[in-house]
């Protein structure tokens, strides 16, 4: 059902003001989901602040708002959001059916709303510097479900050696490394990707050649860590929920392989090891995350495994990303 203009802006200043008292609790961050979506009342459209700039997510197929009226209503709204760039990610339903204009736009250095953010900057996210890019593409290089996921990794890592796997900007090696971990192995099969990651771990005067950036496959790396018998005392996994990868040319779906990759990553836990695994695949539930856990090695025993909620700014859609921490023997 359509709503007015009216009723779009004050559905937004809603969402926002709910997240006033979390904004309080949150020290030394400044990045955080302002709307979210159907639980906030709106479905299909997304808020995030990163600093002063904010990142606005438009799903088309999910809800029935114009860009022209969401331009005009986050116009309005631009004093309760207290940013000076506004920029827009169009999630349309067809993305083959007009893709250089998609690409185009979403590369823009040319805000949505108001002034030009710099192409790279930090955001503080409990007192650790990550760098974000508006305009690099759908996403930023930072996703903000897992802030209290890495605060975990973070409290969690001194002394130990830590595997994270889907690397991505490395956000989780980088709390790792300020939580004194030993050595952080950070696995993604983009070298792109990976220079971000370096660039992150620079941003906190974190030792990068004190850790260990490798470009590969997943199950590529795990099977070479099998064979020169390398094991960690935690690991991180959270895969993509489909990826085409080239050489060797081969698709990864995470609905086929979540068994498979949970297995060989317990085979690389060492004793009285940690595993988080996080997926935002809704198709894929707790009971089956589990199954994989405990039968991922009938040698050992799982002693735990911990359900961490989602952040509070994501409060309302419990099912939108999943994490487990199991504790193995």
């Amino acid at each position: 059902m359509k709503i007015t203009t009216d009723q779009l802006i004050a559905t937004i200043r809603a969402g926002i003001a709910g997240r006033n008292a979390l904004t309080d609790t949150l020290r030394n961050t400044n990045a955080l989901r302002l709307f979210n979506g159907k639980p906030d009342g709106l479905a299909g459209i997304v808020l995030e602040r990163f600093g002063d700039t904010l990142i606005v997510q438009y799903h088309e197929d999910r809800q029935h708002v114009g860009i022209t009226q969401l331009h005009e209503a986050i116009s309005v709204s631009r004093d309760d959001l207290n940013v000076s760039a506004v920029y827009l990610k169009q999630f349309v339903r067809d993305r083959a059916a007009d893709a250089d204009a998609v690409h185009n736009l979403h590369h823009e250095s040319e805000p949505w709303i108001g002034s030009a953010a710099p192409e790279e900057f930090a955001i503080t996210e409990n007192g650790i510097q990550l760098l974000i890019r508006p305009y690099d593409g759908y996403s930023v290089g930072l996703f903000l479900d897992h802030r209290d996921n890495r605060a975990t990794i973070r409290s969690r890592a001194a002394g130990k050696h830590v595997l994270n796997l889907y690397a991505y900007t490395c956000g989780f090696s980088v709390a790792a490394a300020a939580g004194d971990a030993t050595q952080i192995t950070s696995v993604d099969i983009s070298p792109r990707y990976l220079d971000w990651g370096r660039r992150n771990f620079s941003a906190n005067q974190l030792d990068v050649e004190a850790h260990r950036f490798i470009k590969s496959d997943a199950e590529e790396f795990l099977a070479r860590a099998r064979r020169q018998d390398r094991d960690y005392d935690l690991i991180v996994i959270d895969p993509p929920t489909f990826a085409r990868l080239r050489r060797p040319k081969r698709t990864f779906k995470l609905d086929d392989q979540l068994e498979a990759l949970i297995a060989a990553a317990v085979e690389r836990l060492r004793p009285a090891g940690q595993l988080l695994f996080a997926t935002n695949q809704r198709s894929i539930n707790m009971k089956r995350i589990d199954a994989a856990l405990h039968n991922a090695d009938r040698s050992r025993r799982v002693k735990k495994i911990e359900r961490p909620p989602l952040p509070a700014d994501f409060a309302g859609d419990p099912d939108y990303s999943k994490t487990v921490i199991a504790h193995y023997d």
